[in-house]
This record gives C-alpha cells, sequence and structure tokens, in this order.
C-alpha cells in the first residue's frame, strides 16, 4: 500500500510539475511576444500615437484569460514549492528554483514594474506637453522590465521541464 501510495503522489507530482512548465512557457511566451513585437511597433508609431495604443494595450491586457493563466500558475508554484520542500528529492532544488522564478516574473516584477509603469502611462496626456518625453522614459522602463519578466518565465519553464527529465539534470 506505501509503495501504490508513493506511486500516485509521484504522478501528482508529475502532472503539477507539467502544468507549471506549460503555465510558465506560455506566459513567458506572451512576454516574449510583448516585448519583441508588440513593443517595437508601439515604438514605431508617434510619441501620442505611442502613449494611445500602449494606454488601451493597458486596458485590454488584463483579460479573464491571461490573469488565470498568470495567477493559477503562480498559485500552482506555491503549491509545488510546499510539496517539493516536504519530499525533497533529485527534482526538488529545479523545482524549487524553477517556481521562486515565475513568482519573482509573475507577481514581483509585474506588480513592483510594469504595474507602475503602465500606471504612469495611463496618466499620461497623449498631447500634454513633456508627454513625448516623459513617453521615452517610461517606453524604456516597461519594456526592460517586461525584459526580465520574460527571461525569468522562460528561464522557469526551463527548470520545471528538467525537473521532469529521469536524470533530473539538464540534457
Amino acid at each position: 500500500m506505501p509503495i501504490q501510495e508513493d506511486t500516485r503522489r509521484q504522478r501528482l507530482d508529475r502532472r503539477l510539475t507539467s502544468a507549471a512548465a506549460i503555465g510558465t512557457a506560455v506566459t513567458g511566451g506572451v512576454f516574449f511576444d510583448f516585448s519583441f513585437v508588440v513593443m517595437p511597433a508601439v515604438r514605431q508609431l508617434p510619441a501620442a500615437q505611442g502613449i494611445e495604443a500602449l494606454q488601451a494595450l493597458n486596458r485590454t491586457a488584463v483579460t479573464a484569460l491571461l490573469m488565470l493563466l498568470m495567477y493559477a500558475t503562480a498559485a500552482l508554484c506555491v503549491a509545488l514549492i510546499v510539496r517539493s520542500a516536504r519530499r525533497w528529492d533529485r527534482s526538488a532544488p529545479w523545482i524549487l528554483a524553477a517556481a521562486i522564478a515565475f513568482l519573482l516574473a509573475a507577481v514581483v516584477i509585474t506588480l513592483a514594474g510594469n504595474v507602475p509603469v503602465g500606471l504612469s502611462v495611463d496618466g499620461l496626456d497623449p498631447s500634454g506637453t513633456g508627454a513625448s518625453a516623459r513617453w521615452d522614459d517610461l517606453f524604456t522602463q516597461w519594456v526592460w522590465w517586461n525584459h526580465a519578466r520574460t527571461v525569468t518565465s522562460i528561464a522557469a519553464a526551463a527548470g520545471f521541464v528538467i525537473a521532469l527529465r529521469p536524470s533530473g539534470r539538464p540534457a
């Protein structure tokens, strides 16, 4: 009976880790797309139009689906941290590192970096005096914060994939 319970636990751990790998990879992909497709396109617009475009993106990006993806994956990471700490094995360090990286990306960087910068952009009057100069600074800040979210999310996905390998080591 204990062996069967242990096997069940291992299957659940693999499923949770697989789900976390997918969630972190998809989130990293969304961030990647913003950094390397959406924001370069916004940058090509005149300042007033760029401000309006990012203001529109700020309003539409907070969708139920994206929030569910980010915060369900973050909750899954918390659960995996607890599970890994309780049953330390060869995959635990990878799971812990991956989960912490994603929490850093999705929660800390988003709330400490991208959200405040986005709120500053939302407060700009696109046709106001000095908006263009302020826009340049805010645009650069937002993109750099987003690059940080992209890298940490993709690193988290890689860590979860490595944790799933039978050897528990990178290929």
